[in-house]
């Protein structure tokens, strides 16, 4: 059977082809992706996770497989092609295929690629991360070159450049900051809190939106938080004025009703509709962010896809955020750590340079506090090394209504000497915007109704 995907993207398939010639197996690294296809088709189709965006972590034991299988997805697959997965897979396996060329000049680099692919419970982030960064700096006329770590030996730096108006090489540091467990655990409480208000959604059949703020530590909420004042809310006179406001010791917050009406007329405008932030952006009338929204709902799904709704009986949305400022050092003071780690290993070499990327949410005070704490302790810092200069990349990966992926990237440039560079956008081909807001305040426009 022909699979048809979402588009044909050069680069993403350019990207694709350099690690398939990396690997020396072709027949076997595309049969690990379309086995991961199919696991995704699996997962998604049961009862219990529809309506819910899955991490690659649930999507089998190989985790390197489910990344790479978004991008072919992407190419020859809508099935199973994954709206909230695809701006986190997309842009580095497309900003890969832009220097693949410039990749195959640079020693260590197919080796880096293969021992990535070898690493099937590994997410492959970190080594993307470096694999693009090399290519960039290669693409700019650096020469460059992967250095090779000893067994038992201490953490070198990743790459050195070379360039003919510096007279020494510079060793670069990439750190790709994934979710550390302080957030892991944060999402998983408000898991718990969710489930105890979705009970009440479901057994009344309830259409509300609410939106909450935590002013105290997710650990520090009470399991019953959210139902106990969507309770209030519904025994409130003021709730027939159209919302619910609420303010405590805990956060603050308010409840509405949702807009059944606008779901069924894109339904019946446009046919079955995603179950995922769009339909909470139609229940809610705002825009969710992707790891900050929970939806409860009754609705029938599509025959060909179940990840898609034909018509819907009631639903829910619940958007929330942490500003508990004991909350946001925590996850600031990771930055921090991996900042520490990078200086000492650049301690025993050259002049350095270092590259941190790491997430932020869209539209989330939380984002604009971890920022203010991260300038704080990075300006503040004090290397022991020869580290010249080092970059905050903060990225926001979108779902789009309107384009198949999409990130946004804004740097935080940090010299020690101020004559430094480290300034290279991760993605080269991304527009740069003539606003000075940060990636997590960039609205999207949504394509006509």
């Amino acid at each position: 059977m022909t699979m048809e995907g979402v588009e044909d993207d050069p680069d993403v398939r350019s990207g694709l082809d350099w690690l398939v010639s990396s690997t020396g197996d072709v027949g076997g690294f595309w049969e690990r992706m379309e086995c991961a296809q199919q696991t995704y088709r699996d997962c998604t189709k049961t009862p219990q996770n529809r309506g819910r965006d899955p991490e690659l972590e649930s999507l089998g034991p190989d985790v390197v497989g489910a990344f790479f299988a978004q991008a072919k997805s992407l190419l020859d697959d809508r099935s199973s092609y994954d709206f909230a997965l695809a701006s986190r897979v997309a842009p580095w396996v497309g900003q890969l295929g832009r220097v693949s060329a410039e990749l195959d000049r640079i020693p260590g680099a197919v080796e880096r690629a293969v021992r990535m692919l070898e690493k099937r419970t590994e997410p492959p982030d970190s080594t993307m991360f470096e694999l693009v960064m090399a290519g960039n700096y290669a693409s700019a006329g650096f020469g460059a070159e992967f250095i090779e770590e000893k067994k038992g030996g201490r953490k070198t730096p990743d790459l050195r450049i070379t360039t003919s108006f510096l007279p020494t090489p510079i060793f670069l540091e990439f750190k790709r900051l994934r979710p550390g467990q302080y957030e892991i655990a944060e999402r998983r409480r408000q898991k718990v809190l969710f489930r105890h208000v979705a009970a009440l959604i479901d057994a009344r059949q309830l259409s509300v939106s609410m939106d909450v703020t935590y002013t105290r530590a997710l650990a520090d909420i009470p399991d019953g938080y959210l139902a106990d004042h969507l309770a209030q809310a519904l025994a409130s006179p003021i709730i027939t004025l159209g919302s619910y406001p609420w303010r405590d010791e805990f956060g603050f917050g308010e409840v509405r009703g949702t807009d059944l009406g606008a779901v069924r007329q894109d339904i019946a405008t446009n046919g079955p509709l995603y179950f995922g932030t769009k339909l909470a952006r139609l229940l809610s009338g705002r825009v969710v962010r992707e790891n900050g929204y929970n939806m409860a709902a009754a609705a029938d799904p599509d025959e060909r896809d179940p990840r898609y709704v034909e018509s819907i009986r009631y639903g829910s949305v619940i958007t929330w955020q942490c500003i508990a400022p004991a909350a946001i050092e925590r996850k600031a003071r990771y930055v921090k750590s991996k900042l520490a780690e990078a200086d000492e290993q650049l301690a025993e070499h050259g002049f350095g340079m270092a590259h941190f990327a790491l997430d932020a949410e869209l539209h989330c005070q939380s984002s604009d506090l971890r920022r203010e704490r991260n300038l704080e302790a990075l300006r503040h810092f004090q290397p022991k090394s020869r580290l010249l200069a080092f970059a905050v990349h903060y990225l926001v990966p979108r779902i789009s209504e309107a384009h198949a992926w999409l990130v946004d990237e804004t740097v935080d440039h940090f010299s020690i000497n101020g004559v430094a560079d480290a300034t290279r956008k991760i993605f080269t081909d991304s527009v740069s915007l003539s606003n000075d807001l940060p990636a997590w305040k960039q609205d999207l426009p949504l394509p006509e109704p």
